[in-house]
Parts: structure tokens; sequence; C-alpha cells
């Protein structure tokens, strides 16, 4: 089963506009907030410019931290993206960025919006019609949701560098 979900940020000029990338599986706070804390952590060294970077640079099929460049995917056009995710086309270049007001999120089809703040290092978490429901520090999410590697919730997927 997914659960879709949208990440990305405001900016401070327009903090009721998100630019974000829509996400198809695994888009539960349980499952997001630890991979997101896990790319911080890991593939962005804990720079969260840079973790807003790499996940506006493309629509995911899923994020796994634990992605690497061998890591095969069974549908064609999608490519991994070692540290961050399955991209869930190979687009060059990618689609642009979804934009949107925050109050029209319950237009889209997700079920949560994740708003990475660059400046405090946080995830205000959104339900999919746009209400705040939670702030989470990055640092506080790495062990969050005590998901093993390769145990996905649903098991849609298998563990990151498994082959089908």
């Amino acid at each position: 089963m997914s659960t879709h979900c949208y990440i990305g940020t405001t900016s401070p000029d327009n903090p009721h506009l998100v630019h974000a990338r829509f996400v198809l599986f695994d888009g539960h706070p349980a499952v997001v907030l630890p991979a997101l804390a896990a790319i911080w952590a890991g593939h962005t060294d804990h720079d969260t410019t840079a973790l807003i970077t790499a996940i506006l640079a493309h629509d995911w099929e899923y994020l796994d931290p634990h992605i690497t460049a061998t890591t095969r995917s069974p549908f064609p056009r999608q490519r991994p993206v070692p540290g961050v995710g399955m991209t869930s086309s190979e687009v060059d270049p990618p689609e642009p960025v979804t934009v949107f007001p925050l109050c029209h999120a319950g237009h889209l089809d997700a079920e949560w919006i994740y708003l990475i703040e660059a400046d405090t290092s946080t995830i205000a978490v959104h339900t999919g019609d746009g209400t705040r429901v939670a702030t989470h520090h990055l640092a506080n999410c790495l062990h969050h949701g005590g998901a093993d590697r390769g145990v996905r919730p649903g098991g849609a997927r298998p563990a990151a560098g498994a082959r089908r």
C-alpha cells in the first residue's frame, strides 16, 4: 500500500508558497522522518540546504538513504540516487518542482506534506489538507521509528541493493 506525500520547503519571502517534490511510496511520518534525517546526516553531512537541494532534484518513487549506485529498480526509467532514493523517472532534465499554496494542499493527491526548514534544521509535518500537526528537529529523527534497514512498512519493495 502506498502513502503519497510531498516533501519540500518554503521561502522566507513567501512562507505560504510550497516548492516540493512528490514521493509515491512510504510517505508516512514513521518512514519519512527517519529517512530524511539519515539522508541529512549521511548524504549531506548535516547540511540542511543540501538536503533540500537533493530532495528537490527529482520526484521520487521512494526515499532510502541506503540506496547505492548499483541498486536496481524493476521499473524502466527509474534510477538510484546514492544516499537519497529511487527517482520516479529518468527524465533529464527532471520535471519542474511542484509549486502550490499551502492553503490549497487539499487538492493534491497526498496524505502528508513535509516542509524542511533550512534555518532551524527542522521538518514541519502537515496533513494532506495543509494542517500543521508537528515539527521535528532532524537530529531527533535519526533513530525515530525503529525500522531496520531492509524492513519497509507494507513490504512494497526489496531492501536497498537487493535484486529481483
